[in-house]
């Protein structure tokens, strides 16, 4: 088992490393790849760049905090899956203790933005309505926007892709987003398209 943000500077995903540097969360590579000269909402006009940054809000404010409410405030999982990963790399006991001030640090964070006493099933209603509002403007097009992907493609793959594919004590949450298949041909998409090796 790997702790993946145990790479991450800050603790959180995503992250590069180009040469010796790592950088960590969309925004900062974001930045970091547009101070090389690239950006992948150059195409867009104002209007666009603002509904583009709505809907990468929306996703960080539903999705992520489902991903996190479900890796640190559901009991089976926290057990079975989050404790164990999340500790991996540390002896005991000090992936115990690590792994329950990360639980103890998440709960307070879901209090304080009122998800600390959420039901599942009200969670699992907030992606619903998340993955709503991304198929609708995703529609039939290959993106969100224009006919290239945007830094809204980007996150939206990087959850979506997450939930379909983590394994977790219940399927509930991945079964919510193959409610919406335009989503699920998107993710295929995008994985096929930019990770999955060529041969020859």
């Amino acid at each position: 088992m790997l702790n993946i943000l145990f790479f991450s500077p800050t603790g959180k995903v995503p992250f590069i490393h180009v040469g010796n540097q790592v950088v960590s969360e969309l925004g900062p590579i974001v930045q970091f790849v547009k101070a090389k000269g690239h950006s992948l909402s150059d195409g867009l006009d104002e209007v666009q760049k603002a509904e583009m940054k709505a809907y990468m809000e929306l996703v960080n404010n539903m999705l992520l905090t489902a991903e996190l409410y479900l890796q640190w405030c559901d009991d089976a999982t926290v057990q079975e899956i989050t404790h164990p990963r999340y500790g991996s790399p540390y002896p005991w006991p000090l992936n115990r203790v690590l792994a329950y001030q990360k639980q103890w640090e998440i709960q307070r964070k879901m209090k304080a933005i009122g998800w600390g006493n959420k039901s599942l099933d009200q969670v699992l209603e907030e992606v619903d309505q998340c993955c709503q509002a991304l198929s609708q403007r995703l529609g039939t097009q290959l993106y969100f926007f224009n006919k290239k992907p945007t830094e809204l493609d980007a996150l939206v793959f990087g959850h979506l892709f997450t939930i379909l594919t983590t394994q977790l004590i219940s399927d509930e949450l991945s079964e919510k987003v193959k409610g919406y298949s335009n989503l699920t041909a998107f993710c295929r998409r995008i994985e096929q398209h930019y990770f999955e090796v060529k041969t020859a």
